[in-house]
């Protein structure tokens, strides 16, 4: 692997996703640096809708990662930039990274999610899709468990996110629950949705343990642990969420514990995510 691309690809994940960063220091040798690269790639195209002006200017960037990733694919030169060559020397599962590319369109719509069905699949295409790859990463058969490890942390990071997608008026919680709780997106924008606000973010809070408690139930491979990780910053999480009475904007809520990275440590140490 490119050392001068793999360590600006790892600056840019540290930078812009540290819990998932954290996350490959459990990982060993070409394991972690396949990981890192991959990570950083999702990293570019997560904040794509963030560093665009119009929804054709984010079109125009994803289309950019397809024509990189087809470079990939053929095994030829490829465009210089740090994290496509990082990207190139893990020798990632194309297919399956060029999904999550597609599943980022979603990003582009304002419009809000319908229901929690619709919520879970952009999560299962985006997450989901990105941990089945980690799991690939690792040399491991992902399936149906990684997919539900990294929807759940898409979930789960949703709703730690819901105050700045407020902030942008953008609407993550879906129709169907918001108005469930008798709100409005608006109420939850402006900040008066008050104590009624739980009764929309409890459903996904509680869907993500579901698919945790399934993932754990079904198992992983050990050489996969350090990318079903992410499955136990998301309890931790969620527990936190459950101990604030699901207030999604409770202060302190979406910034990390320093204790997190000992949480993960005895995780890795015990074969737990």
């Amino acid at each position: 692997m490119d050392r001068e691309a793999f360590a600006e690809a790892e600056a840019g994940l540290r930078r812009h996703d540290a819990e998932r960063w954290r996350t490959t220091l459990f990982a060993g040798g070409e394991a972690r640096e396949r990981l890192v690269a991959l990570y950083a790639f999702n990293v570019e195209i997560a904040r794509v809708r963030e560093t665009v002006s119009e929804a054709i200017l984010g079109q125009i960037r994803l289309q950019w990662w397809r024509e990189a990733l087809a470079e990939i694919a053929a095994g030829g030169p490829v465009r210089k930039h740090p994290v496509v060559a990082a990207l190139a020397g893990a020798r990632p599962d194309v297919a399956l990274l060029t999904g999550i590319v597609d599943a980022r369109e979603r990003d582009l719509d304002d419009a809000p999610f319908a229901d929690l069905d619709a919520l879970e699949a952009y999560a299962r295409g985006t997450s989901g899709t990105l941990t089945r790859a980690a799991f690939a990463m690792c040399g491991a058969e992902g399936g149906q468990a990684a997919s539900d490890i990294g929807t759940a942390y898409g979930l789960a990071g949703m709703l730690r996110s819901l105050p700045h997608f407020s902030r942008a008026r953008r609407c993550i919680l879906p129709d169907a629950l918001v108005a469930q709780a008798g709100l409005a997106h608006e109420q939850i924008h402006e900040g008066k949705a008050g104590a009624d606000l739980a009764r929309a973010v409890e459903p996904v809070a509680l869907r993500a343990r579901e698919l945790l408690a399934k993932a754990r139930t079904a198992g992983v491979p050990r050489a996969a642990h350090a990318a079903a990780l992410p499955g136990r910053l998301a309890t931790i999480w969620l527990d936190r969420l459950a101990r604030h009475a699901h207030d999604a904007f409770a202060g302190g809520l979406q910034a990390p514990h320093p204790a997190d990275i000992w949480r993960l440590f005895l995780a890795n140490l015990l074969g737990r995510f």
